[in-house]
């Protein structure tokens, strides 16, 4: 294939007709409109979930019931084409419903996120330098984490770890974040 630029900006045709050119001949790309729904309106809607989207994957929709979870029965939705794990997943739930059934308990909600590099200069510089600068780094992404703060989140600590004992030259930046309820995947990305 070509290196492309602007690809995200192409229409959905745009980019069929673009892999058709980098593609053989023995992919038939106009069979994915096969997949598309005939509601023009829905299958937008479904295209902007996701970005650079050319059509639609279609899975079998299963429902495993009889989940009891902290004293609730849930119908837990699966979409995969492995019947044997809807069937097991079924059978483990009926299983356990005559049991006193799933019990959750929400241990923590701090997750961690790193950055990792390599430095091959002095180690003492490296962490004398991050002591110099922490706060600025803190400060730089402080519009970043506005949101999550107000939500009674944010960065908890900032930390440098020498990984050098594993692989030279190999040093971590290591976050710790407060989400509340949130995942915080792109807060955490961010």
């Amino acid at each position: 294939m070509k290196e492309i630029s602007g690809f995200s900006k192409m229409n959905k045709f745009e980019k069929i007709d673009w892999l058709k050119a980098q593609l053989p001949h023995s992919y038939r790309l106009e069979e994915l409109a096969d997949y598309w729904l005939a509601d023009a309106g829905s299958q937008k809607l479904i295209e902007e979930f996701s970005e650079n989207t050319i059509g639609n994957f279609i899975l079998p929709f299963g429902i495993a019931p009889n989940f009891l979870i902290d004293q609730e029965i849930f119908a837990v939705p699966f979409v995969i084409e492995e019947s044997s794990v809807v069937a097991a997943s079924a059978k483990s739930a009926k299983f356990w419903l005559k049991r006193g059934g799933f019990h959750t308990k929400k241990i923590s909600t701090t997750k961690n996120g790193q950055i990792h590099f390599f430095w091959q200069g002095e180690q003492n510089l490296l962490f004398n330098i991050f002591d110099e600068i922490k706060n600025d780094l803190l400060l730089s992404v402080k519009d970043l984490a506005t949101n999550m703060e107000q939500r009674g989140g944010g960065i908890l600590s900032l930390d440098l770890v020498a990984k050098t004992d594993e692989i030279p030259d190999f040093y971590q930046v290591h976050v710790t974040f407060e989400t509340c309820d949130a995942m915080g995947a792109n807060f955490i990305n961010t």
